[in-house]
């Protein structure tokens, strides 16, 4: 506690220097002035608890010099003394008229002027707690009313902060709301209004944390060097303050938050009489900061909260436009509490029952579902309250007034009313789901049909197969044997048909591959082996008619074997088809070149050649089945249109991909791409 300090007013040194002796033993600063002139400017520095004063001085006595001290608002309050010989009343009452408070004549006993001085300045303390109480009454009067006109928290606890800021006179006044142990919001700060809502990491405040653990008001005193705040010195050290108060605020024996003042350049820390004054307001603020509901509502995230305020605002706005659009909406819509009673039923929803309204609010759920339905659409219900996994979206039969069993579809909203309802919008799809059926029956009977056909593709081809190599072995025979007694039309015919028998045995057998997937009967033998023996054997096979087209072929393998999972069969059919169309689409003196490459997923086989391309408008139907592409003066190119057909379903079977790259008049790159592991 600072010591008392006392001014000695008195033109004579030995004067002084009594009093002196009598009060410095007591602890008390003396300061001393030795005229009138010189105590006024040394009472306005040194600002003193009491002053003794002298009567009679030269120059300016004490009655002036008094009346000068009390007539200035900055010294008015401070007790002056008088120590005079002169036992004149009219001396006396001149003095008290200048405002002097106590005398005391000399010559007097040492104990009696301290007594005397210790009664003034006891005085003068009550004196200044009444005004101060009186102040404080004033300040807590005038807050009392100004909550008293607004029931709104928010702004209850904003003019808290702000009557606390400029009472005790500090940079910022903050209320803070404790959420859990490292987490807390702001609910009102004085010098920022928007800051409410904003969440803080109590870690990063050591200060409140101490307040929660010892429950008593804390003052920090030279903020950026004590040792309290040395954790968190980084972020505070471009900061504006340098004394902190926090009060806590109790809500029964609980810290459910704290007051938190921040001030800078303050000559003086806080007084027991500001700590006092403001753990008062705290307390008071205590049922306000409890009732503040809407911040209790938002304190997780501050941005989530404000997205969520919009949107309820805006649905309180819409909340008229939606009551008229529900009553009339194309859609059935009910709202069901827990025991899957109606509380509300729309005029959409009463006409696909059949019932008024009325009926309906009087009826269940059970009552409306069809026994088929009975059991699917209450454990929905009952899941839906239970907080368990639900259907947002399924069928049930509904009964009708009239005992018609309806197909509803049923969509259950998330958003849950408040009162622990559910909202559910209803569709008639008894057509749909009917023609749904009929679509289904149909799909089948063509299935049906598809596969009938296949059959009979089989079956005819296979009886095909046996007659055409009979005439096909003939004709060769024929051409084989003396033709001298031919004509050279006759041998044209000849050749002709050799041909044309060529061309139908493979168009027979690709017929035959392509129905073996439509039978479903079309099974891989899958094994592990090299890519390179079906690469060598099918290059074997047409490197010859690639030679006697005038054609180059060369195979780019890699440097080492690649083993993939395969059936080798298939796969040797896939490249005989693309190499054999290379052949056929290449012009005499060109290039074919087979491409074989691997990553860590997949095994790609390519086959380029450099004929005349095929045109961007063929390449999304190159692979349909007989699918010719067409030469530059319009006519079919000759081939079965199978070949490509029956590659793209051998590489789909393998769980493979299939594509063609071209580039018109420089040629075409045929290939496919099959997982390394099956």
């Amino acid at each position: 506690m600072d010591a008392t300090k006392i001014l000695i007013v008195d033109d004579q040194k030995y004067a002084r220097k009594m009093l002196r002796d009598i009060l410095a033993p007591q602890h008390f600063m003396v300061e001393e002035a030795g005229n009138g002139r010189e105590a006024i400017a040394k009472t306005r520095d040194f600002k003193p608890d009491l002053i003794l004063m002298d009567l009679m001085m030269p120059d300016m006595n004490g009655i002036e010099t008094s009346q000068l001290i009390k007539g200035d608002a900055r010294t008015a309050t401070i007790p002056i003394l008088v120590v005079t010989a002169s036992k004149e009343k009219d001396n006396l009452l001149a003095a008290f008229a200048a405002g002097v408070d106590d005398y005391i004549t000399k010559p007097f006993a040492a104990n009696e002027l301290l007594a005397r001085v210790q009664a003034n300045i006891y005085k003068r303390d009550a004196l200044v707690l009444v005004e101060q109480k009186k102040a404080d009454a004033g300040i807590i009067l005038d807050l009392s009313l100004s909550i008293a006109s607004t029931l709104n928290a928010v702004e209850i606890l904003q003019l808290i902060v702000g009557r606390i800021a400029g009472y005790v006179n500090v940079r910022r006044c903050s209320i803070i709301r404790f959420s859990d142990e490292s987490h807390g919001h702001v609910l009102a700060s004085n010098d920022d209004p928007t800051a409410k809502g904003l969440r803080i990491e109590l870690p990063r405040y050591p200060e409140l944390q101490e307040v929660i653990r010892t429950g008593e008001a804390l003052v920090v005193r030279d903020a950026k060097n004590n040792p309290l705040l040395a954790e968190v010195r980084q972020y505070i050290s471009g900061v504006d303050f340098d004394t902190i108060l926090v009060i806590p605020i109790h809500h029964e024996q609980e810290i459910i938050g704290a007051l938190l003042l921040r001030s800078a350049g303050r000559e003086t820390s806080f007084s027991s009489h500001e700590l006092a004054f403001c753990q008062s307001i705290a307390d008071a603020a205590a049922n306000a900061i409890k009732n503040a509901s809407l911040f209790e509502k938002v304190l997780e995230e501050s941005d989530e909260l404000r997205e969520m305020k919009e949107k309820l605002e805006q649905e309180l706005r819409e909340k008229t436009v939606y009551e008229g659009l529900f009553e009339h909406a194309s859609e059935g819509l009910m709202v069901l509490n827990a025991a899957g009673q109606p509380q509300y039923v729309n005029r959409s929803a009463a006409e696909m029952f059949g019932y008024t309204r009325k009926q309906m609010l009087d009826m269940s759920l059970q009552e409306f579902l069809a026994e088929e339905s009975l059991q699917v659409g209450m454990e929905n219900h009952i899941n839906f309250f239970l907080g368990r996994e639900f259907s947002r979206k399924y069928d049930v039969l509904i009964r009708t007034a009239s005992e018609e069993k309806r197909c509803v579809t049923v969509s259950v909203s998330t958003h849950r009313l408040e009162g622990s309802y559910v909202i559910l919008s209803l569709m008639d799809v008894t057509l749909e789901r009917r023609d749904q059926h009929l679509l289904a029956e149909a799909n089948e009977r063509l299935k049906a049909l598809d596969l009938l056909k296949s059959e009979f593709i089989y079956t005819a081809t296979n009886d095909l197969r046996l007659p055409v190599a009979v005439l096909h072995s003939n004709c060769l025979q024929l051409r084989e044997s003396d033709t001298d007694n031919l004509t050279e039309t006759q041998c044209e015919h000849l050749d002709a048909a050799v041909e044309s028998c060529d061309r139908l045995m493979d168009l027979i057998e690709e017929l035959l591959d392509s129905s073996h997937f439509d039978l479903k009967d079309y099974a891989l033998t899958i094994e592990k082996q090299s890519i390179m023996e079906p690469v060598r054997e099918v290059y074997t096979v047409l490197a010859p008619f690639a030679s006697g087209n005038g054609l180059k072929m060369t195979v780019n393998p890699l440097q080492h074997d690649v083993a993939a999972a395969f059936d080798s069969d298939k796969i040797k059919c896939v490249l005989t088809n693309l190499i054999g169309n290379a052949i056929k689409f290449t012009p005499r003196g060109g290039e074919i070149g087979i491409w074989v490459d691997t990553d860590d997923l997949e095994l790609k086989i390519s086959v380029s050649d450099t004929g005349k391309g095929i045109p961007e408008n063929y390449r999304t139907r190159i692979f349909n089945e007989f699918y010719h592409l067409k030469s530059a003066k319009g006519s079919a190119m000759k081939g079965s249109g199978l070949g490509l057909a029956v590659s793209k379903r051998i590489i789909d079977a393998h769980n493979g991909r299939i594509w063609v790259e071209h580039a018109p008049e420089k040629g075409t790159t045929f290939s496919f791409a099959i997982p390394l592991a099956h």
